[in-house]
């Protein structure tokens, strides 16, 4: 079924549909893109489970917007397409709409932020808690059948988009979009992801490590030592090439780190490397630039 949805003021989102929950065994979503307001595009997709439709088309796809209207705190949602049910998936459809609200002005890249279940205890209080934005809203919140899934900043780090998930493993996401009063938040939220990636590496979850490692740097590319960290971690992983790469962006960022990367063990695999002895001031090695 197709629809076209009209305006509706909502301080929390769950795109009605007539698909059961029972038939659904995940969600894909993504900010398409931002304005230059406090509004950003989504798309929202649902698939199914064996049995209900094929599994790599959705059996629901929303696409539309959030926008916070100047001198408000909450939202308004326009979902501009609605496709659900069995078959339903129309990707030229699809394809349109994302195409017409780019051209619309929701083209702005945001930052984006994967919230993990379980982090670290020393960095739950932070990453499991909106608390740093400062918002203002009064309504809205999911209960505590919900957790914090994701969050989406805009350009200027003014506005977020916040995701909830159920905290019982259901496929139905809820959106909330709200001001940020912070100026940090962001950057406070990347360096505790930063701490994350250390602590779970310690504790031998590496996989983890790495995905929170990157999840600082994508956050805060302009913060240093969320760089450096992610470098320490690719190197200690073996990925020697990108972490070259990630070192050199963090000590673009903070000269200073030049020295501590000198004597940090965590960067033992790269000290062979010319290139390394380079960046950090070091004698250049006899060792190959390329891994």
């Amino acid at each position: 079924m197709l629809a076209l949805l009209l305006a509706a003021v909502f301080p929390c989102v769950a795109p009605a549909s007539a698909v059961e929950d029972a038939a659904i065994a995940r969600a894909q979503w993504r900010v398409l893109g931002w304005n230059d307001a406090c509004s950003a595009a989504l798309e929202v997709e649902y698939f199914p489970k064996l049995g209900q439709g094929l599994q790599a088309e959705p059996v629901e796809t929303n696409i539309g917007t959030m926008t916070i209207p100047p001198g408000r705190e909450d939202s308004k949602t326009d979902w501009n397409l609605q496709l659900d049910g069995a078959f339903s998936w129309d990707p030229k459809v699809a394809a349109q709409t994302e195409k017409d609200l780019g051209e619309a002005g929701w083209s702005r890249p945001g930052y984006a932020e994967t919230v993990p279940e379980n982090p670290a205890p020393e960095t739950a209080p932070v990453l499991l808690s909106t608390s740093s934005l400062r918002s203002r809203l009064t309504r809205g919140w999911p209960g505590p059948g919900w957790r914090l899934a994701a969050v989406n900043f805009n350009p200027l780090s003014t506005c977020a988009v916040v995701v909830y998930a159920r905290s019982s493993k259901g496929p139905r996401l809820r959106f909330l979009l709200t001001r940020v009063y912070d100026p940090d938040a962001r950057r406070e939220r990347a360096r505790a992801h930063a701490e994350d990636a250390r602590l779970l590496f310690e504790d031998g979850q590496t996989d983890a490590a790495s995905a929170e490692a990157q999840t600082a740097a994508d956050l805060a590319p302009d913060l240093p030592i969320a760089r450096y960290e992610n470098a320490a971690v690719m190197t200690l992983t073996g990925r020697i090439a990108p972490a070259m790469a990630e070192l050199a962006a963090a000590i673009r960022l903070d000269a200073s780190l030049r020295a501590r990367a000198r004597d940090d063990d965590d960067f033992e695999a790269l000290r062979v490397r010319g290139d390394f002895q380079v960046l950090v001031g070091g004698k250049p090695g006899s060792g190959p630039s390329d891994p």
